[in-house]
């Protein structure tokens, strides 16, 4: 009775709005309609258009031939470019492999056992996240080339170049990402249902293939999904290390730039394009929906217990070879860049970091990357303010479009600029600013969601105050709402400031001759053997993304990680 006395007491849950409520209250703020339509105008067009432009032509669209699947003929047709699929196929499924193995290996240890060793494997661990993927092959070439130290300290004929060096490259650059989804969810994992299947006596071994990996799956198969998408489409790494064998990003870059044939580069495109937006549907509307409930509301006490021998030592193993192989490499191109020949010459020396041309470079990526960073962060604001807080029509396909340009591979992206942006009426080709923009497309999505999480910390009664007392929407959002996205703001800057001077898929299709980028030079230097070159620059990169990554630590310490999204 007592539970119907306050069913009755609860006020009525108001109906969600219909759209045309919805529109009819948009239409009421004019200021709101013209910020909304010009954010939509340019979302759809930077975003949107490329990625359609680059479907269309796949299909023929806009050429003499009209609509035609003649150029997936001719992809099916050669031999050259199916053992391109495969080569990236099967290279991305073997590091995915290697990935979530060691990444679930030390996951384990960092959530089942203690001791400040643990906190260094973490550390460990996530060190790739500092450095431009590509560095991995650049060390892997040092150490393995046909001429690299082992080769030459062994008087042997010796090369990690094709699938080998690839799949090393990648399962490196990418661990991180499949270490964190592993360690996520292992966090959450029902310790209560390990604790009750041991003491029914069931051995370690038991209980991990019973209890802890069956609960741990969800978690896995999104970062093996994720992984494997970021692995299919890697594109420095193919391009360093793999000469002489096809892959469907480097292929499609060949294309372009050496045959001009962007029908065929737009058909290679649509197979990275695909399973991206396969991943993000599987992991944003399948997986989320699932319930995988391990934690109750009720504490429940729990025993530490150590990983008996059985199941710690070949974790232990398989975590000292990732902890071996991520130092190692870091090592490798950190001497290469302070000695004269690493391998022959040991001298110390900062000759590398004199090069007049690498700073010159690095100057311009610093330019084009601050740009970049801060026009993706103010739009980004805004736009997480109009779709957490205002009757915005769509706001959903709206924020899909920003977070489906993060998810999009460079390749594509830079094949979809010269495509739409080639002729008039937006002839950006060859400028700076379509450099800045293309940037902008890809990384506006963190600044999104960075906000839209802060927002939903901060009460709507400021808001309500503010209009109470006059003032008006704009005038709200500059002096209450905007200094409280501060932190938001300053994620979003860094997040796409940092990865703008370590891209090089899209941006090396869309520089002009003669500009040069640090990370396209990195790979230059690389390609015409200027090892200590390309390490000295490597280690400038990997400077300023540490610090990049200290202010957004810092900064998500300060006002919590949920209010930055991270």
């Amino acid at each position: 009775m007592a539970d119907l006395f306050q069913a009755a007491a609860r006020p009525p849950t108001a109906p969600a709005p219909t759209w045309r409520q919805e529109l009819r209250a948009f239409l009421t703020e004019p200021p709101l309609v013209g910020v909304t339509a010009a954010l939509v105008v340019g979302v759809v067009v930077f975003i949107f258009l490329p990625i359609a432009a680059v479907l269309a032509r796949s299909l023929g669209w806009g050429t003499p031939d009209g609509l035609t699947l003649r150029h997936f003929q001719e992809f099916f047709s050669q031999s050259y470019y199916l053992r391109a699929l495969r080569n990236s196929l099967v290279t991305s499924s073997a590091a995915t492999a290697i990935i979530m193995v060691g990444g679930l290996a030390c996951a384990l240890l960092v959530t089942r056992m203690r001791g400040a060793w643990t906190g260094l494997l973490r550390l460990v661990a996530l060190l790739p996240l500092l450095a431009p993927p590509f560095i991995f092959s650049l060390a892997l070439i040092i150490l393995g080339g046909r001429r690299g130290l082992i080769a030459r300290t062994l008087d042997i004929e010796f090369s990690i170049y094709g699938w080998t060096g690839v799949i090393l490259a990648q399962a490196i650059a990418f661990f991180p990402v499949g270490y964190m989804m592993c360690e996520n969810v292992l966090s959450a994992r029902g310790r209560p249902l390990e604790d009750a299947a041991a003491d029914l006596g069931a051995g370690a071994w038991t209980v991990m293939r019973t209890i802890t990996l069956p609960l741990a799956m969800p978690g896995v198969l999104k970062g093996a999904l994720l992984v494997f998408v970021m692995c299919l489409a890697d594109f420095a790494n193919p391009m360093m290390i793999g000469r002489g064998l096809p892959f469907l990003a480097t292929e499609s870059y060949l294309l372009v730039v050496g045959q001009q044939k962007l029908e065929l580069a737009a058909v290679l495109s649509v197979f990275l394009i695909v399973p991206a937006l396969l991943v993000f549907v599987v992991h944003r509307y399948l997986l989320q929906e699932r319930a995988y409930t391990t934690i109750g509301g009720i504490g429940v006490a729990s025993e530490e217990r150590p990983l008996p021998a059985a199941v710690l030592i070949p974790l232990v193993l398989l975590a000292l070879a990732v902890v071996l192989v991520i130092v190692s490499t870091f090592g490798v191109v950190v001497a290469t860049a302070f000695t004269r020949v690493f391998g022959l010459d040991y001298t110390f020396t900062l000759e590398h970091f004199e090069s007049p041309v690498g700073w010159r470079a690095l100057a311009t990526s610093l330019r084009v990357s601050l740009a970049a960073g801060f026009a993706a962060a103010i739009p980004g604001i805004v736009l997480a303010y109009l779709v957490a807080r205002k009757p915005v029509p769509a706001r959903g396909a709206l924020e899909f479009l920003t977070l489906f340009g993060l998810m999009v591979p460079g390749t594509v992206v830079g094949i979809g600029y010269i495509l739409a942006f080639n002729h008039p009426p937006l002839l950006l080709t060859g400028t700076t600013a379509i450099l800045v923009i293309s940037l902008v497309a890809r990384y506006v999505g963190v600044a999104v969601q960075a906000g839209i999480s802060r927002l939903q910390q901060i009460d709507r009664s400021l808001e309500e105050a503010s209009l109470d007392a006059g003032a008006t929407p704009v005038t709200t959002f500059v002096r209450v709402v905007a200094p409280l996205l501060g932190s938001a703001f300053l994620v979003g800057l860094l997040y796409a400031f940092m990865s703008s001077m370590i891209t090089i898929s899209s941006l090396i299709f869309l520089i002009a001759p003669g500009t040069r980028l640090a990370a396209v030079y990195v790979l230059s230097l690389a390609e015409q053997g200027e090892y200590g070159l390309a390490a000295a620059l490597s280690v400038i990169l990997i400077a300023i993304v540490l610090a990049c990554t200290l202010i957004i630590r810092l900064v998500a310490r300060r006002f919590g990680d949920q209010a930055l999204g991270m």
